[in-house]
């Protein structure tokens, strides 16, 4: 008899368009809508004696030049990757020859508006989005630079290309406007972006995030749908933050068949300092109401309302910690769960029916998992950023960590913490934790983990992708304590903490010493092979 989880995953996997066997493909961003970063078919690359053999078969460099912000995907033996040059590329994935790209070589996706320095640019960012396959159509977001379109300013739209020579089926209405390039000037000039926001194809919607560029001021974060059949939006679904100011959605909206969930950024501050005021007590005049900023939120997928809607940090000690990982759905042995980290490092595991909270990590704000009004230096615009990868009920993760109260915020950003999401306390929280090699230790020194078989890829700042082993399938390289700032043994159990693993590293392949762990940036594992694109500009295939 099958297992009540096991009929859950079943049921989501074919609901989001997928056998529940196990595809070879990795059709999404996170691999499905689920956003779990796992591929669950058994390949070369979940053998822990053939990993260490991982090397660099094939690479590709696109004549336009750009840099990939964006994870490729990986479907029939194609792999479909967008640059901030302004083309969405397809590469035979065998060999990296081009197949097609979109638009025509000299006509990008690239909008007139400059804006902020790259990669914030309001209307010129090209295709940063990573994108999403369904039913033959290879799904994405980028600027529109049609004059038509506020002026070829580089309003943003979701486009969906034939998978077989990339023709245009449809290039949906307008989801994000840019309507002038002036940074401070107030509303109604709108800085909306797609940007990073991967689409999710859920039933036959498409739908998406949008946040705005430098916060200037702070817009209103929407997310928008539209019909995977036509492009056009759909009739009655509305949602946005409804707040006056801030809450954008910089992620991928991930599903667990009920609802639509991602998190949202800052309401309160932006290039022209904090709004409202706060007394002693940091009780807030000004704060907008609805609050929709710094939350988890799961919306009701035909209409937008909210659903439920989690926030942790409260309005008065938000100094720009947005919360820009977006929501990794995990199907444990204890419920289904809507899992994330927000920006200062604490990372949560709610129920997504009730958007309750099961857990903080570290607990810091107690049972409620909320932090009292009281002053925190430590809810500031840092970078913990990256969604966490799912493997049964481990959740792989860079947080902040036990020390992150005591130690500071970017003591954990070269970190990868394995989390055992059903534990029933603190000591039993962490499985594993290590310090990733050929990380700077820097705010982006590590990209998206992604999983198979308990063998975890994840790439780096200093151009490298890195293979570990999860301790229950390769002997663990040493141990360390739980909180790292006790280095015995005898110090960590007395202070109540865990001597948990280090991963074996199976495998660390340089590839061209530019970044390789943007803010969406992971190895797409897909038919034995993995699949990374860098900010240098260059898409590599890698194999045992």
């Amino acid at each position: 008899m099958r297992s009540k989880v096991s009929s859950t995953i079943a049921a989501m996997l074919l609901t989001l368009g997928h056998s529940h066997c196990a595809s070879p493909n990795w059709p999404t961003y996170r691999y499905t809508g689920l956003r779990q970063g796992n591929q669950p078919a058994a390949t070369a690359l979940s053998d822990p004696t053939k990993a260490p053999s991982l090397a660099v078969r094939w690479t590709y460099t696109p004549p336009a030049g750009g840099s990939f912000y964006a994870s490729p995907i990986v479907v029939n033996k194609r792999v479909f990757i967008g640059s901030s040059a302004g083309y969405l590329y397809a590469l035979n994935a065998s060999t990296g020859a081009l197949l097609w790209q979109y638009p025509a070589p000299g006509h990008p996706l690239v909008g007139t508006c400059a804006g902020d320095p790259p990669p914030q640019t309001y209307g010129q960012y090209g295709v940063m989005s990573s994108a999403a396959y369904f039913e033959g159509l290879v799904i994405f977001g980028a600027p529109d630079p049609d004059p038509a379109t506020d002026s070829g300013r580089g309003s943003g739209r979701l486009w969906a290309l034939k998978e077989s020579d990339g023709s245009l089926v449809w290039k949906s209405d307008v989801v994000a406007h840019v309507t002038g390039c002036n940074p401070g000037a107030l509303a109604p000039e709108l800085h909306e972006r797609i940007a990073y926001s991967s689409p999710l194809v859920f039933g036959r919607s498409v739908y998406v995030g949008v946040h705005d560029a430098g916060d200037s001021p702070i817009q209103n974060g929407k997310v928008m749908a539209v019909s995977v059949d036509t492009g056009h939006l759909i009739p009655g679904f509305s949602y946005s933050s409804t707040s006056s100011r801030g809450g954008g959605v910089w992620n991928g909206p991930a599903t667990d068949l009920g609802g639509v969930l991602f998190t949202t950024g800052n309401t309160r501050c932006d290039s022209a300092g904090c709004q409202g005021t706060c007394d002693a007590m940091g009780n807030p005049s000004g704060e907008p109401s609805p609050n929709r900023g710094l939350s988890i939120i799961k919306l009701d997928p035909s209409t937008g309302s909210v659903n439920w809607q989690f926030q942790a940090v409260p309005y008065c000690e938000d100094n720009d910690p947005d919360w820009a990982a977006g929501v990794t759905v995990m199907l444990t042995s204890c419920g289904v769960l809507a899992a994330s980290v927000e920006k200062d490092g604490w990372s949560y595991a709610l129920d997504t029916t009730s958007g309750s909270c099961r857990w903080q990590f570290p607990p810091t704000a107690g049972g409620s998992c909320k932090f009292p009004k009281a002053t925190n230096a430590l809810h500031g615009d840092t970078d913990y950023k990256r969604p966490g990868a799912a493997w049964n009920d481990v959740l792989v993760i860079n947080t902040g960590g036990e020390a992150l109260v005591h130690d500071g915020v970017g003591a954990g950003y070269g970190r990868l913490h394995a989390l055992n999401a059903c534990a029933t306390d603190e000591l039993h929280r962490v499985r594993w934790l290590v310090d990733v090699p050929h990380s700077s230790g820097s705010g982006y020194s590590i990209g998206a983990p992604t999983v198979t078989g308990g063998v975890v890829y994840v790439t780096t700042d200093e151009g490298h992708v890195v293979a570990l082993a999860d301790p229950s399938i390769v002997p663990a390289a040493g141990y360390r304590c739980s909180d790292i700032d006790f280095v015995t043994k005898a110090t960590c159990t007395t202070a109540g903490y865990a001597w948990v693993p280090i991963p074996k590293v199976l495998a660390d392949v340089p590839l061209d010493g530019t970044s390789a762990a943007g803010l969406r940036n992971e190895a797409a594992i897909a038919a034995g092979k993995l699949y990374v694109g860098t900010v240098g500009g260059h898409v590599y295939m890698l194999s045992p």
